[in-house]
């Protein structure tokens, strides 16, 4: 990237704390696409548009980031207003740190634990919004600390 000019925000990170800080509201609206399959059509939900909504226009510096990054904001507003069911039970999960217990077993017939850590709500919503998991893993990760903190600060318990 470019040399950051004078006020202007110079990662997604900082202008995400900037949006929240000013009291902007990120959420998101969903598509569905419709795949075709032997046995039938499967729908799959993904995130289509980033809505942003606050106290006055975002300034330009954060429009800028939003265009350029869009995906990553795509994931903050995934966690801040989860836009699925399926969603909204991860990033409680995320959240709370809660441990949940798998029906199947594993090959020594002990039933396996899970607890939903930032990485994995991060995977898992790296496909939602058309990112790799893998190669962009660290910086959603980021994004998605960011957002958890930012739900913490709140002391919100929407889900």
């Amino acid at each position: 990237m470019a040399a950051a000019a004078v006020g202007a925000v110079p990662t997604v990170e900082a202008a995400l704390a900037e949006l929240l800080e000013r009291g902007y509201r990120l959420s998101v609206e969903t598509r569905v696409e419709v795949h075709d399959h032997k046995v039938g059509a499967h729908p799959i939900t993904y995130a289509g548009r980033l809505l942003v909504t606050g106290p006055d226009r975002v300034p330009d510096h954060l429009r800028e980031m939003i265009i350029a990054h869009k995906p990553l904001f795509l994931v903050a507003a995934c966690i801040l207003d989860p836009p699925t069911p399926w969603l909204v039970g991860l990033s409680k999960r995320c959240k709370t740190g809660a441990v949940f217990i798998s029906s199947t077993t594993a090959a020594g017939g002990e039933r396996l634990e899970y607890r939903i850590t930032p990485d994995v709500l991060a995977a898992n919503l790296a496909g939602f919004v058309g990112l790799d998991p893998v190669d962009d893993a660290r910086v959603i990760e980021t994004v998605v600390r960011i957002a958890l903190e930012a739900l913490e600060k709140e002391g919100q318990d929407a889900y």
